[in-house]
């Protein structure tokens, strides 16, 4: 199978079930905002945040390297190796894991009194939020556990076990949830506590016999070498990708983290679980390249096929932009009919933030598609000193501007940080792959989304039915968008047959 067809193919895959994925993730969603009050669900976000932040240190790079080396062993035939590797990081992981549980479980009552409850929101009631802390906690180890058997996968690049991930977790939380909120009568902070803790634990079950028996079935009969060398040239390689994950983390989570502090619970419920959410689906295409991108761009560097990866590249750019374009401008147009339509009117303070971080997913999707690359042709570091310069971009101006002005100054930061780290990212490509912006293109394809959106304004101020407005709207800005895109040339029409083919063979 040429690279070609298996980056089609990967691709398509994993953005296929991610799309199912969609649904399914807004529906958890929906199911707190409707069946949870705001308050908790504003805590549940609050510490799942800071366990989140808290994976900073659990991780140490090694599952990055796992999918970075198990490539290379298994070129070389050396599945001992790749064993190895896998145990390696799998001991190291999930004891550094649970060493941060039992702290978190220790000094979950200061954590309770003087950041999650810093705005008095559940003084009286600090023992509901250090259960929640326990048990999150708890589920965060587990979760440090399945992280090495989706690495392992993803590391065999095999992209029809690997992109099935993602689908099976949001899936199991949202039967976690209804079971707990229609069988159990729950109705606050302990729906989602327990469906996010219960999934990785349900998860390693079922891959944990996936890889054991479908993916590496060998695997308990090729040898175990505990090697120096193995856990060096891991650390070695996973030390920078742990520090820019921990700058990715900060950018992932630093917003919740200060509107916790700073704002109040009732903030972080419209930004996380409903602002957010919402401008997330555009992140999808991104994630299904990104899956496949790694272990691939790996494999080419190492090969010398170093113009094919950079024409790749920005290829992959170009069609991610008018893929996730035109789904921003229309995000960012019907922000509060969104939100009547899944939501409840209790979150329309969230439609600001969601005009403005559906905008900030066009740069956060090169920015995915970038680190991927820079990561997989081993320059972890470059990665990690972009991440840093918009990690401390957006802390410094987080902590400028939502005290002030909330989850928009929260978005605000956040899409001016993730245009930062594209522009340097581009530099980069450009110096060791001779990436090229196709400029012209981008323009093009930026004022065709534009200009398509006359139609769409016109369209509703003479229809008042919302649900009307979406639909036909959306068909009538997508159908100008399309004509444009393909009059004007902007995507080879010749490529996107022979991609279908490819499609077809799935």
């Amino acid at each position: 199978m040429s690279y070609k067809e298996r980056v089609i193919k990967g691709v398509t895959w994993n953005f296929l079930l991610l799309i199912l994925s969609a649904p399914i993730g807004y529906l958890v969603r929906m199911l707190y905002a409707n069946e949870i009050p705001k308050l908790e669900v504003g805590l549940f976000y609050a510490v799942l945040d800071f366990c989140c932040m808290m994976a900073i240190f659990k991780d140490l790079g090694l599952s990055s390297a796992l999918v970075k080396f198990i490539p290379k062993f298994l070129h070389e035939k050396r599945k001992d190796l790749v064993k190895s590797a896998i145990i390696s990081v799998g001991v190291l992981q999930s004891s550094v894991s649970l060493i941060i549980t039992i702290l978190i479980i220790l000094l979950s009552p200061l954590i309770a009194e003087y950041y999650i409850n810093n705005q008095g929101q559940f003084t009286g009631h600090l023992d509901l939020v250090i259960n929640v802390l326990i048990i999150l906690s708890v589920g965060f180890w587990f979760q440090s556990i399945m992280d090495v058997i989706s690495s392992s996968i993803q590391g065999f690049q095999n992209q029809k076990y690997r992109g099935t991930i993602s689908f099976v977790r949001i899936s199991l939380i949202l039967i976690l949830s209804a079971i707990f909120i229609y069988f159990f009568g729950f109705h606050n902070v302990f729906v989602p506590t327990y469906a996010y803790t219960l999934t990785p634990v349900l998860m390693i079950l079922i891959y944990a016999y996936i890889f054991f028996k479908k993916i590496f079935p060998e695997f308990f009969e090729v040898k175990f070498l505990l090697s120096k060398k193995l856990i060096k040239d891991l650390f070695s390689y996973g030390i920078y990708i742990m520090i820019g994950s921990a700058g990715s983390l900060v950018l992932g989570y630093i917003d919740g983290i200060c509107l916790t502090y700073f704002i109040g619970l009732n903030a972080v419920a419209d930004y996380r679980n409903v602002a957010v959410p919402t401008v997330s689906v555009l992140s999808y295409f991104a994630s299904s390249v990104t899956t496949v991108l790694f272990p691939l761009s790996s494999e080419l560097w190492v090969k010398g096929y170093k113009k094919a990866l950079g024409y790749g590249v920005e290829k992959i750019c170009l069609y991610s932009f008018i893929l996730v374009l035109p789904m921003a401008i229309l995000m960012t147009y019907f922000p509060k009919v969104i939100i009547n339509l899944f939501f409840n009117p209790q979150y329309l303070s969230a439609a600001d933030a969601i005009r403005i971080l559906s905008l900030g997913m066009i740069f956060m999707t090169l920015n995915n598609i970038g680190f991927t690359v820079l990561n997989g042709i081993g320059k972890p570091h470059l990665s990690t000193k972009i991440l840093y310069v918009g990690a401390i971009f957006n802390l410094i101006f987080n902590i400028l501007l939502i005290p002030k002005f909330g989850i928009v100054g929260a978005s605000l930061t956040t899409v001016f940080g993730y245009l930062l780290m594209w522009i340097l990212q581009v530099k980069y490509l450009n110096k060791f792959l001779n990436y090229s912006f196709l400029i012209k293109k981008w323009i093009l394809v930026t004022l065709i989304g534009i200009f398509s959106l006359i139609p769409l304004i016109i369209i509703t101020k003479i229809i008042n039915n919302i649900i009307l407005q979406l639909i036909l709207g959306g068909i009538v800005y997508f159908g100008i968008y399309l004509i444009g895109i393909f009059g004007l040339r902007i995507i080879d029409v010749k490529e996107i047959y022979d991609m279908l083919n490819k499609i077809r063979g799935i």
